[in-house]
């Protein structure tokens, strides 16, 4: 998921090392419009990558349009995709709108510009999804595309009402070993995926305090565990420390869109399973 986003990173830094600074007012005017073109060129590279390998992966046979029904949306991951398609449509619009920012956008205009690209990719993806062979893990998923929806969405919401703007979804990796069992893929192995709510925590310390609390966050992780796509396994449900990478100072001309990418991971901290039984893991992803 994060190589076509930082793939948009680089191309974002390189054009920009390279920008002609203009010696004229018409010159300025033109370059800014040539500069602004850049997170389009980056939000198109993104999205090539993104359907060429939906494309190799799931749509190359396809099918009559097929509706899932809700049951088997549940039981194929217990539901563990649809916070998959909530935090990646979520991480895609934000990091989208960064760039936008990061490229003379103004800051709510960017972020619904960002929300639409990630919906608008999301939706795509869906929609060929339906046509796609190999019902019935294979189809339109309304669970995914309400999913979609709700992460897109979050960026604008939290841009109008700024309480809401202290959580962010992240995810975080650990294969077991039967990883390869599940396909060796790291977007359908829901067992070891796991999606994290994090908050950050400085609003509730003294305001001498916000220059280290600001760093800090506690997240809250689902994943399941023993699933076979027949409504069998269980959930687990974790809480940790965490970082907040958006905390870090460098804001210029690259800052911004790379603290946002890292601020999608969930760095190794301190960490507790809270659900079906309580374990102190120390240190974990």
């Amino acid at each position: 998921m994060f190589i076509p986003l930082i793939l948009m990173v680089i191309l974002h830094i390189t054009l920009h090392s390279t920008e002609v600074i203009p010696s004229s007012d018409s010159a300025s005017t033109s370059d800014t419009s040539s500069y602004s073109l850049i997170p389009w060129g980056a939000s198109a590279l993104f999205m090539g990558i993104s359907f060429s390998k939906q494309a190799n992966e799931y749509w190359s046979e396809s099918s009559p349009f097929y509706v899932m029904d809700w049951k088997t949306e549940y039981d194929d991951a217990l539901l563990a995709d649809k916070l998959g398609h909530t935090a990646f449509a979520y991480t895609t619009a934000r990091t989208l709108s960064g760039l936008f920012m990061q490229c003379g956008y103004e800051k709510r205009t960017a972020t619904w510009i960002g929300s639409g690209l990630s919906l608008f990719h999301q939706s795509v993806v869906e929609y060929h999804d339906g046509f796609s062979a190999g019902a019935p893990y294979l189809g339109f998923s309304r669970g995914d595309f309400i999913a979609n929806i709700i992460g897109a969405a979050l960026p604008i919401a939290q841009e109008y009402v700024p309480s809401l703007d202290i959580m962010r979804f992240k995810f975080s990796f650990l294969p077991g070993n039967d990883f390869n069992d599940h396909g060796g893929n790291t977007f359908n192995d829901y067992q070891a995926t796991y999606h994290w709510l994090s908050f950050n925590i400085a609003g509730v310390f003294p305001d001498n305090q916000h220059e280290w609390s600001r760093y800090v966050n506690i997240a809250v992780g689902h994943s399941v565990k023993n699933i076979d796509r027949y409504g069998s396994g269980n959930h687990e449900f974790y809480l940790s420390l965490d970082f907040n990478a958006e905390a870090l100072p460098f804001d210029d001309s690259w800052g911004l869109a790379l603290k946002r990418i890292l601020n999608t991971i969930k760095f190794p901290m301190p960490c507790i399973k809270i659900y079906p039984n309580i374990v102190w893991y120390g240190i974990r992803i």
